[in-house]
């Protein structure tokens, strides 16, 4: 996801550039309504929103599919683990059978043994069991809580630059004028 922020920042910075280029040569050459305005506007609109496509879709989209994949292997291995703990109570519970001919005062004792063994097992099978949903859903949570807070970035910087196409639009022609003479003079000074 680095990764493709790190190419989405030029792309981002041309399409506004782009955005900001077409108003101001457009308004300078337009006397009616301008036809060529809207084309560029929309031109530009269509580049942003592939871009977007382009490098966010994916890496979202992958990252939470790996994700899932994780939190549900997780869940096997738990199920696993919780399988070979019937499996082994099952064991002692066949051992437990076998001693029935021996003496009565070691079937006590196999069965009193064979009881807390058993418990214990289930008993750490159940929190073995326990502790993995809880990390699962803990990470689960944290991937969601992360997974918006980047869409939550997005939408910010989407909403910016709404924000300035809409100030953009609200610009009279002289407004326009005035801007793009402070601009080159800004750019006329850095370089």
């Amino acid at each position: 996801m680095r990764r493709a922020g790190g190419r989405l920042a030029p792309a981002i910075a041309g399409a506004v550039l782009l955005l900001a280029a077409a108003p101001a040569s457009a308004a300078e050459a337009a006397q009616g309504p301008d036809w060529w305005l809207l084309v560029w506007q929309a031109v530009n609109v269509a580049i942003l929103a592939a871009i977007l496509v382009r490098y966010v879709r994916h890496p979202l989209r992958d990252f939470l599919i790996q994700r899932s994949r994780s939190v549900r292997e997780r869940i096997e291995t738990a199920e696993r683990e919780l399988r070979d703990a019937r499996g082994e109570v099952e064991s002692l519970r066949a051992r437990l059978e076998g001693l029935e001919e021996e003496a009565l005062a070691l079937q006590r004792s196999a069965a009193e043994l064979a009881e807390v063994e058993r418990e214990r097992g289930l008993e750490r099978a159940r929190a073995a069991a326990e502790r993995l949903r809880e990390e699962a859903a803990r990470v689960a949570d944290q991937e969601i809580e992360r997974a918006r807070e980047t869409l939550r970035e997005e939408v910010s910087s989407l909403a910016t630059a709404l924000a300035r196409e809409l100030l953009r639009d609200g610009l009279s022609e002289e407004d326009d004028r005035r801007l793009v003479r402070e601009y080159i003079e800004r750019v006329g000074q850095s370089s």
